[in-house]
């Protein structure tokens, strides 16, 4: 005999809910707070990529904050002030401001105490590295890294919580 009948085990919002990350994967709620933090209001969030775009003193921003298996804080900046061979005060200031008003606090003023190592990738691009103030915290940075190409600078600053 061929019963009709369904068990229901469990309330279908519930299975939407269950998830496998570690962290918050709400980029665009994640993000928000953020530059809400940053006072930060005009921006354009693109659902496809789950990154904010504004403009921030002249330059294009975008960045997104959140993550499933690392939480990732991640700008990339594009601006037309180029990097010379020694890295100039005008370049380090616009990042060491960025890096200060997003809260990189690894980053923030270490630039412009000149407490990094320039590594010169070739090719107009540069990477900063920075000492770990505390290891233990997990929270691991990328570094900086400057692209120049086509009369156009990128730079990424991005750091994570394994």
């Amino acid at each position: 005999m061929v019963s009709d009948t369904v068990l229901k085990t469990e309330e279908p919002n519930e299975l939407e809910n269950i998830s496998d990350c570690v962290f918050d994967d709400n980029y665009k709620k994640i993000t928000k707070e953020w530059l809400n933090v940053a006072d930060i209001k005009k921006y354009t969030w693109n659902s496809k990529i789950n990154k904010a775009t504004l403009i921030y003193e002249g330059d294009t921003l975008t960045l997104y904050k959140g993550g499933c298996n690392h939480f990732i804080s991640s700008i990339e900046i594009k601006t037309g002030v180029y990097p010379n061979e020694t890295l100039d005060s005008t370049l380090i200031k616009k990042i060491n401001n960025i890096a200060c008003k997003f809260k990189f606090d690894n980053y923030c003023n270490k630039l412009i105490q000149g407490k990094f190592k320039k590594i010169d990738n070739g090719k107009s691009s540069f990477f900063l590295e920075f000492e770990d103030d505390n290891p233990e915290d997990n929270l691991i940075f990328e570094g900086i890294q400057i692209l120049v190409k086509e009369k156009m600078t990128t730079i990424k600053i991005s750091e994570y919580y394994n």
